[in-house]
């Protein structure tokens, strides 16, 4: 049976209300340009998308329920934080139950280690030593993910004050960011935090720290305020101030770009980090940082939508680097795709959006238990449950 047999198997078995696709945006942020014409088309596409994620998700489940063995700290958080979210959706308690099992594994790895920092591969330092690094952005994500599933389930303090206190303990510089890397044994930074970290790293953990400030503010008002303060610096007089005006994040807080990086993808995972803690915590659904991701989403609409399938352009926009592709290619690298479509959604920039997801969704890699499941998993995940 082939992947599309497949899906419109699942499309047929699935009988659930359909919402408005125009409410997972804010009413603000649409335009007569950017609201897809047609009602039917918006049914469609959330059937899609909702029976795409529910498919891939039922293929990581056992007989018994249980979550088969995933590849990798982003596969465990992202894919505990999508079986969440389609819970919350859904009312599956299957998925319940696998978001809190995926959870806890992530906790018992961290608590199984000396700072919480689950180690990501070895690291050589600019002495010439090697370490075993960890730290963001998986951290952020991990951590993040783990802390919103048990927020959400109640009774769980003592567990949740662990993660904040993982995160307040975590290498920090007052001018406003986190370390990049750190040895996951001694808990020393790779690199002197006075260097700022590449965007996207401290991006995740400002929100994850900016999320779990709210879930421990009971429980620790001075901890909870600690990370309040960090993830405000962070972003308020750092990640904001570095903005350009055309609304592009560089990969270094500095604009020093590496030539072999590809920036406009972490471009998109500095906008998704940001637009996800708006989502988890209303108190950053302020209008300074409403408008600096306003012009970041009209960025990628502009100048990243245009080179990504199924759209046609190939060429490398203003910011590019050698290391960016001149055309995103859903058989070369489809998460950035994924990344992509929430960004243009949760901007309102509609019909594009759908137009790039759907094309997505029919290379959606079901059942993969790595980076590319989850990379495709959780996005897909966070636009059903809205902006």
């Amino acid at each position: 049976m082939t992947r599309k047999s497949t899906q419109k198997m699942i499309l047929m078995k699935v009988s659930l209300p359909m919402l408005a696709l125009a409410a997972l945006v804010p009413l603000a942020a649409l335009n007569a340009a950017d609201i897809p014409k047609s009602s039917n088309a918006l049914q469609v596409f959330k059937a899609k998308l909702q029976t795409t994620v529910t498919g891939h998700l039922n293929q990581l489940l056992n007989a018994d329920g249980s979550v088969v063995s995933l590849k990798g700290k982003t596969a465990d958080g992202s894919e505990a934080m999508a079986f969440y979210l389609m819970f919350e959706l859904t009312g599956e308690q299957k998925f319940r139950k696998a978001g809190i099992c995926l959870a806890d594994q992530i906790l018992k790895d961290m608590r199984g280690t000396t700072f919480g920092v689950l180690p990501i591969k070895e690291k050589e330092k600019p002495d010439g030593k090697t370490i075993i690094g960890g730290g963001p952005p998986a951290l952020g994500e991990y951590a993040a993910s783990v802390a919103y599933i048990l927020h959400k389930e109640g009774s769980r303090n003592d567990d949740l004050h662990y993660i904040a206190n993982v995160l307040d303990r975590y290498p920090w510089n007052e001018s406003g960011w986190w370390a990049a890397t750190i040895d996951v044994t001694t808990g020393e930074p790779k690199e002197p935090t006075a260097k700022p970290s590449p965007i996207n790293k401290t991006a995740a953990i400002a929100k994850a720290a900016g999320m779990i400030s709210t879930y421990v503010r009971e429980i620790d008002p001075e901890l909870s305020a600690r990370l309040k303060h960090k993830a405000d610096t962070c972003i308020y007089s750092q990640v904001i101030p570095a903005q350009e005006t055309d609304g592009f994040w560089h990969y270094s807080l500095s604009g020093n770009d590496p030539k072999d990086k590809d920036v406009l993808g972490y471009f998109m995972l500095t906008t998704r980090e940001l637009m996800d803690l708006q989502k988890f915590n209303a108190a950053y659904r302020d209008e300074k940082l409403n408008a600096a991701l306003r012009k970041a989403q009209a960025f990628a609409f502009t100048c990243i939508a245009p080179m990504t399938e199924p759209n046609t352009r190939a060429t490398r926009p203003e910011h590019a680097t050698r290391g960016t592709p001149s055309h995103y290619t859903l058989k070369e690298d489809s998460k950035r795709s994924f990344q992509l479509g929430p960004i243009l959604i949760g901007g309102g920039y509609m019909d594009e959006g759908t137009n790039i997801m759907n094309a997505a969704l029919d290379l959606f890699p079901f059942g993969d238990t790595g980076p590319a499941g989850a990379h495709a998993a959780e996005p897909s995940a966070l636009i059903l449950s809205g902006f």
